[in-house]
C-alpha cells in the first residue's frame, strides 16, 4: 500500500538533533508515511544514526549522496523518490508534535483546492520555547500579498500535493532562500497556499542556522527572488526601495515610519490590478506589528496605522485580535502538554521554559 504521505529531509552533519527529530516522526498518530532522508555527505556520527532507524523501521528509507549537493538539490531528490500522495517536509533539528501528519492530512483532503500548506509552531532555544507567531491570517490571499514583504510559510511545516512538488522542483541555484523562491514561483504559477492555524511543530533556532551565517547571501538572493515576484504582482523596485525593502520591510534592522509610508502608498497603488486591497493592505499592518516589536515608538506606529482605510483597520485589528488570542491558547496547551510553564513574556507573546531549565537558573 502506497504512503499518504512522503516526509522528505536532507541532513548534513545532524547528529545532535537527529534522533530526536525522526523519534518525533515515529510517534505520529498517523502511521501511513515514508521517510526519506537524503545525507548530504555528513562527517558526523549522522551516517551511524540513519543506519540504525532505517533497521529498526522500514518506512524509514535512507539515500547518501556520492558528493555534498547542499540542500535544495537534495530534497529534489527526496521528491524524485516519494510516491505518498502528499510531501510533507522536516528538518534533522526540528520537532513534529504527534498529531502533525493527520491534521495536515485531513486539512488538505478537505481543501482540494489548496495545493500547498504549512502550520502554526512554536519556537525552542536553549530550552526556551515561543509561539512563532499568532494572530496571522492563513487564506491564499493575504499569503500572496504577504510573500511582497516577508514569507509567511515555515518551511518545515509543509505539506503539499505530491504531484505540484514535482511539477515545482527546487531551485538549487537558491540555497538560503530556496523556500521563498518555491512559494513565489507557485503563487506566479496560480498555484493556492495555505496555513492550518494549529501549533503543529517545534520549530528549534540556534546559532548553526543558515539565516545566521550566511546572511549576506540571503540579502543577494531575497532581491533576486523578490525581482521577479514584484515584476508579478506590483512592479519593479528601483534602487532607492530596494534598499529600504531589504532593510526595512524584509529584515526589519532600518524600520523607519517616514521611507514605510513612501513603500506602502506606492505598493497600494502598483497592486490595484493583482491583488485585493485589503490584502496588501493586511501584510503592510503585518510590517507595522512588527516595527512595534522592533521598538518603534508607538506614536509613530498609530500614525502609520491612520493611513490605512478606518473600516478595514478596526476590522482587522478586531480579527487579529481574536485569532491571536485563538492561536495563543493552543501554544499554551502545547507547552503544557510539554510540561512547560510560562516564566516571562507577555499574554500576546508568553515564554514557556522546562522545570529543569526554571531550576537550572
Amino acid at each position: 500500500m502506497k504512503p499518504d504521505v512522503s516526509i522528505i529531509m536532507s541532513v548534513y552533519n545532524g547528529e545532535l538533533y537527529l534522533r530526536e527529530a525522526i523519534e518525533s516522526i515515529l510517534h505520529q498518530t498517523m502511521q501511513n508515511w515514508e521517510l526519506i532522508v537524503i545525507n548530504d555527505c555528513s562527517t558526523d556520527s549522522t551516517a551511524e544514526i540513519l543506519a540504525e532507524f532505517a533497521e529498526r523501521e522500514e518506512r524509514i528509507k535512507v539515500h547518501p549522496n556520492e558528493v555534498n549537493l547542499r540542500l535544495p538539490t537534495s530534497l529534489n531528490k527526496a521528491i524524485s523518490l516519494a510516491s505518498g500522495r502528499y510531501i510533507a517536509r522536516m528538518d534533522a533539528d526540528d520537532i513534529s508534535l504527534p498529531t502533525r501528519l493527520e491534521q495536515q492530512v485531513r486539512f488538505m483532503d478537505a481543501h482540494p483546492d489548496v495545493d500547498l500548506s504549512s502550520c502554526r509552531f512554536m519556537t525552542m532555544k536553549n530550552g526556551v520555547y515561543a509561539s512563532g507567531g499568532a494572530g496571522g491570517r492563513c487564506d491564499d490571499g493575504a499569503l500572496r500579498a504577504m510573500l511582497l514583504v516577508a514569507n509567511p510559510i515555515l518551511h518545515p511545516g509543509v505539506i503539499a500535493k505530491a504531484d505540484v512538488m514535482k511539477a515545482f522542483p527546487y531551485d538549487k541555484n537558491h540555497t538560503c532562500t530556496e523556500d521563498l523562491e518555491l512559494w513565489t514561483r507557485m503563487a506566479m504559477a496560480g498555484k493556492t497556499l495555505a496555513i492550518l492555524p494549529e501549533c503543529l511543530l517545534l520549530y528549534r533556532l540556534h546559532d548553526k542556522q543558515i539565516t545566521s551565517t550566511t546572511l549576506e547571501r540571503q540579502r543577494t538572493e531575497v532581491l533576486t527572488v523578490q525581482d521577479k515576484y514584484y515584476a508579478a504582482f506590483a512592479e519593479v523596485m528601483d534602487a532607492e526601495t530596494k534598499n529600504f525593502y531589504i532593510d526595512g520591510v524584509y529584515f526589519r534592522t532600518k524600520a523607519e515610519i517616514k521611507p514605510f509610508l513612501t513603500y506602502a502608498k506606492w505598493l497600494r497603488n502598483v497592486t490595484k490590478q493583482t491583488l485585493p486591497k485589503n490584502a496588501v493592505n493586511y501584510a503592510l499592518l503585518e510590517v507595522l506589528a512588527e516595527y512595534k516589536r522592533h521598538g518603534v515608538k508607538k506614536a509613530d506606529v498609530i500614525k502609520a496605522m491612520l493611513t490605512f482605510p478606518p473600516c478595514f483597520l478596526m476590522r482587522e485589528l478586531r480579527r487579529r485580535k481574536r485569532a491571536a488570542n485563538t492561536d495563543i491558547a493552543k501554544c499554551r496547551a502545547v507547552a503544557e502538554g510539554l510540561g512547560l510553564r510560562q516564566t516571562s513574556g507577555s499574554e500576546e507573546y508568553p515564554i514557556y521554559e522546562s522545570e529543569s531549565q526554571v531550576a537550572s537558573k
